[in-house]
């Protein structure tokens, strides 16, 4: 997989706003893992993202539906409003699928600060219930918002 990654960075040039070859690698293994993907290609990705510099693992982690998982840290934490924040996802450790991915404050700005935020405080995420392919689009109920 790597191999093949590296040779669409190198033909599309990483793409508009790519950032580095790191960067790059990162959001492609990064998609893959939410997708629907065979057990095989999630794991190629997987071991991708073991390699990349700056990945940190936690061990076992509760999401935050209070599932438990493996705690994967991306390496960037960029600043924000709310001050600098981290990317993490959280992953079964027997399937491989990913649970949630979770948006944590690093370091919390003053403000963020002053309001009684601590470092460590999930300020958004999104968790995975179920996650497979379709052959029909979804319908948007009709109270949903526009």
């Amino acid at each position: 997989m790597r191999r093949q990654f590296e040779r669409l960075y190198e033909r599309d040039g990483g793409g508009e706003n790519s950032g580095d070859r790191t960067t790059w690698m990162l959001r492609q293994a990064a998609n893959l893992i939410t997708m629907p993907v065979k057990s095989g290609t999630r794991a190629a990705a997987y071991r991708l993202l073991a390699d990349l510099p700056g990945i940190r693992v936690q061990g076992s982690v509760t999401d935050p539906l209070g599932r438990e998982g493996i705690g994967i840290t991306l390496p960037d934490n960029p600043e924000t409003p709310l001050g600098s924040v981290e990317e993490r996802l959280v992953v079964d450790a027997s399937t491989g699928a990913l649970l949630a991915e979770l948006v944590v404050l690093a370091e919390p700005s003053a403000t963020v600060w002053q309001a009684g935020l601590d470092a460590g405080t999930t300020v958004s995420y999104s968790a995975t219930t179920r996650m497979e392919w379709a052959q029909r689009q979804i319908t948007v109920p009709e109270n949903a918002r526009h």
